[in-house]
């Protein structure tokens, strides 16, 4: 049924219960497709994943954080990543992704932004498979390669107040997922 009436030139038609929609209706071109899987990729990395800052950055510029299968191979010879874990100490652990030549800092400002603001002074120590023995100083410097964590590392994180904290410190809204076994 054309819409307008009678006159007015209004382009589009009223369609009543029970007329079929048209196969064009729900049709979607392979750019529509290609559109919301990306789409879906991002909001799904967005929600499920513990970011550096880098990356909420990258992801908030409306850009794919994690490089392409084709240039990751070129990105792992010139700085490989980084996958480390913090260890708190009632066993829960928390996962982020660095680049390997990042500064040490940069774990400590993850840990930190991860942590409920008034959450108590935390050191990190590295674990005995690493080349860096003993309380990371993150104002010494070094990158979490020179320190033994790329491709992958454990830390433990040590409360300086003494006290048995652990998920009950971690920010309510840090997507809670199991850990990737690789």
């Amino acid at each position: 049924v054309p819409a307008g009436g009678g006159g007015g030139g209004g382009g589009g038609e009223v369609r009543l219960p029970g007329q079929d929609e048209p196969d064009s209706t729900y049709e979607f071109t392979s750019r529509d497709l290609l559109q919301a899987m990306q789409a879906n990729a991002r909001e799904l990395k967005r929600t499920t994943q513990l970011l550096t800052r880098r990356d909420r950055a990258a992801l908030a510029a409306g850009d794919d954080p994690s490089p392409s299968p084709d240039s990751r191979e070129e990105e792992e010879e010139a700085a490989p990543e980084a996958a480390v874990r913090v260890r708190l100490p009632d066993g829960c652990m928390l996962q982020g992704r660095f680049g390997a030549e990042e500064a040490a800092s940069a774990l400590h400002v993850f840990v930190a932004e991860t942590l409920q603001e008034g959450a108590p002074a935390f050191d990190l120590k590295t674990t005995v498979g690493s080349t860096h023995r003993g309380v990371i100083d993150p104002s010494q410097g070094g990158t979490l390669n020179s320190m033994g964590l790329a491709p992958r590392g454990i830390v433990n994180l040590r409360w300086r107040d003494d006290g048995r904290h652990g998920k009950d410190v971690v920010r309510l809204d840090t997507p809670q997922q199991p850990l990737d076994p690789n």
